[in-house]
Order: C-alpha cells, then sequence, then structure tokens
C-alpha cells in the first residue's frame, strides 16, 4: 500500500470506476463524479462535484471518453494545485490541444492504461506514463497501488505507445477470431486447444479471448465499438507522423467496421469473431 491519499476521479464508467474501487481498498480517500447518475451505483466514492473536489484532492485523476470531455474537466479544475492524472485514451492531436491547454496553471500527467476493467479494480493495470519526470517520482507510491507502470518520457510517447499495443492486440483479437472459427470445426476443447497454443510460438495476451471466442461465450469487457475508436484514432496519429501503409491495422479496423454496423460487439471486442462466423456459414 503506498500513502494515503485524497483521490478525486472524473469519469466513474467501467473503468474509472475499477479505479475508485481499487484505491478505496488500499486506504485511499476517493471523491468520484460522473455525469451519468447511475455511475456511483458502482463504486463507492464519495459523490462529489468537480470544482469541490478541486479543493479537497491531492490528484486527481480523468477517465473520460474523448478529448473533449477531457477539456471541459480542465476547464472546471482550473484553479487545482494538486497533480492531474489523465488516463483518457487520447488522439496525439487531442494530446497537444489538452497540454496547451493544460500547459496555463495545471500540473498535468499522463498515464495510459493497458489491461481492463478487472484489473482496474485489482489494482493490476499496466500504465504508460509520460510528462515530467519529478511528478513521475513524486506519483510513485499512488502509482503502486494502480498497477505496474513505466516511465516512457513526453505525453506524446506514453500517448503512441499506447495506441501502438491497441493495434498489437486488436490485430491479435482478429486473428483468434479466425482460429476459432477452425477450432470449432474440429470440435477442438477450448481450454485444451489454448493450453497447448499458449506452450509454443502462437502464445499471446489475447488467448483468453480465444477461449470466448471458440465457446461463443463473450464477457464484458473492452466493446468492440471503443477498440474500432481507438484503432482508427491510433492509425490517424500514425499517419501524423508519416507512417501511412498499416496494412493489418486497416484490414482490422474495416472488419470492426462491418461487424459495428451489424450490431455485432456491444459485450467485448472478442465479438469479432461472430462477423467471421456469419460469413464462413453463407458460404
Amino acid at each position: 500500500m503506498g500513502v494515503e491519499m485524497k483521490v478525486g476521479v472524473i469519469g466513474l464508467g467501467r473503468m474509472g470506476s475499477g479505479m475508485s474501487n481499487n484505491l478505496i481498498r488500499k486506504g485511499h480517500e476517493v471523491y468520484g463524479f460522473d455525469v451519468n447518475q447511475e455511475s456511483y451505483n458502482r463504486c463507492k466514492a464519495i459523490p462529489m462535484q468537480p470544482q469541490e473536489m478541486a479543493k479537497r484532492a491531492d490528484v486527481i485523476i480523468l477517465s473520460l471518453p474523448t478529448g473533449n470531455e477531457v477539456k471541459e474537466a480542465l476547464n472546471l479544475l482550473k484553479d487545482f494545485r494538486g497533480t492531474i492524472i489523465d488516463t483518457t485514451t487520447l488522439s496525439v492531436d487531442e494530446v497537444l490541444q489538452v497540454l496547451d491547454q493544460a500547459s496555463i496553471n495545471l500540473d498535468y500527467f499522463t498515464c495510459r492504461l493497458e489491461r481492463g476493467p478487472k484489473e482496474a479494480n485489482e489494482g493490476t493495470l499496466a500504465i504508460y506514463c509520460g510528462g515530467d519526470r519529478k511528478t513521475y517520482e513524486k506519483l510513485n507510491p499512488l502509482l503502486n497501488d494502480m498497477g505496474e507502470h513505466v516511465y516512457l518520457g513526453s505525453h506524446v510517447q506514453a500517448t503512441m505507445l499506447k495506441l501502438l499495443g491497441n493495434i498489437i492486440g486488436t490485430v491479435i483479437v482478429a486473428l483468434n477470431a479466425e482460429v476459432s472459427t477452425v477450432m470449432r470445426t474440429l470440435d477442438l476443447d477450448p481450454e485444451t486447444a489454448v493450453k497447448a497454443l499458449s506452450m509454443g510460438g502462437a502464445n499471446n495476451a489475447q488467448l483468453f479471448r480465444l477461449i470466448w471466442q471458440a465457446k461463443g461465450q463473450h464477457h464484458e469487457s473492452f466493446s468492440l465499438d471503443l477498440a474500432q475508436h481507438v484503432v482508427e484514432m491510433a492509425i490517424n496519429s500514425c499517419k501524423r507522423y508519416g507512417v501511412k501503409y498499416l496494412p493489418l491495422a486497416e484490414l482490422t479496423n474495416g472488419m470492426m467496421l462491418t461487424a459495428k454496423s451489424l450490431g455485432i460487439g456491444k459485450r467485448d471486442v472478442s465479438e469479432i469473431s461472430k462477423l467471421l462466423d456469419m460469413i464462413n456459414s453463407s458460404k
């Protein structure tokens, strides 16, 4: 457990509420705010408006849908004298806009998150950090309570690595979806097959989703809609730096757009396998 702090969390969705509950268990005093009143049912944070939060908290964590909400939150926190940790998934363009706004009078630090709501609740997130090195060192005790973390350098470097990680993970999920179709045709036991695959060169961090895909039982985690949004954001951010040919990422993005148009993927990105099932069964 780190040093007990007063922590505000703005955005109590799956990730924000998970982080809140974890930090409460670790002994921190946690305040929470969300525009959706039902979000307060997800966590035990003390409900509080951002302006009041700014008067009480040592650190305020942002866990918001897009850069627009981040900019709105920064306006509400303009008098905050603590540190703002932004965990929102942003494009490079959004990061630069946010930094331009935050640089006026705010102590702003980037923490891009990997893994999901389960790990947020357990305090086992992977955290890509960017910004002032001294701020990172100051935040170490709190970050230790949230998960594993690594300092990467600038806000943009941490952001881009997060986006590249999303490309890798989502392309692998799509590849696993193809494999799951063949596994079912062969009547392979999903757990046994995945255990075998994990022993060799096919081992990957998304194999747990391959079990879901092979069984056709998808848990609620990271929606296909959100995954597609982030991958498209990642592709556009790569193009900003002159890297314009990303065939696997573009193909996967196209598959997800098709799946979305068919209403597939409300629970998890792994449901992209349903699109492949539909295509293969129609032949």
